[in-house]
């Protein structure tokens, strides 16, 4: 299984491929003190991966968008981004988490000396008043 992540903004569109994307987990989350369906949920995703330098910088390199978009404060509107990621099985897509009215929760990048590999986490939320925009489709049709 890959996935595909596409970030975008006011400042553009960050693509990231099937290469760097290690994981993604999708989380809606309740609150923990309630005793019924609440609705005050959060909705977001963390996504791993591994980060794909790129020597004689031929290519852009996605995840310092990512590292930059993290820094972006809260006043500036560029703060919301678009968030798409597709989940691909047998070079079909097979389901695609759209949050249109993303922010940065967290985002880290492992460098480690010893393996010459570097790592990022980036956990990101849907603004909680658009949570009704927030897309998850599936069960796409194969092409012929």
């Amino acid at each position: 299984m890959a996935h595909r992540l596409t970030v975008t903004g006011a400042s553009g569109v960050t693509i990231i491929d099937e290469r760097s994307i290690t994981k993604v987990v999708f989380d809606s989350d309740t609150p923990d003190d309630s005793n019924a369906r609440a609705t005050d949920y959060g909705l977001g995703m963390t996504i791993y991966g591994k980060m794909l330098f790129n020597l004689g910088a031929s290519d852009k390199d996605p995840t310092l968008d990512l590292a930059k978009w993290s820094q972006v404060p809260s006043h500036k509107a560029d703060c919301y981004r678009s968030v798409e990621v597709e989940v691909i099985s047998a070079s079909q897509v097979v389901r695609k988490f759209i949050l249109p009215y993303s922010f940065v929760m967290g985002y880290e990048e492992i460098l480690d000396d010893d393996s010459g590999i570097g790592t990022f986490r980036l956990h990101v939320k849907q603004k909680k008043d658009e949570n009704k925009l927030v897309a998850i489709e599936g069960g796409f049709v194969a092409e012929a």
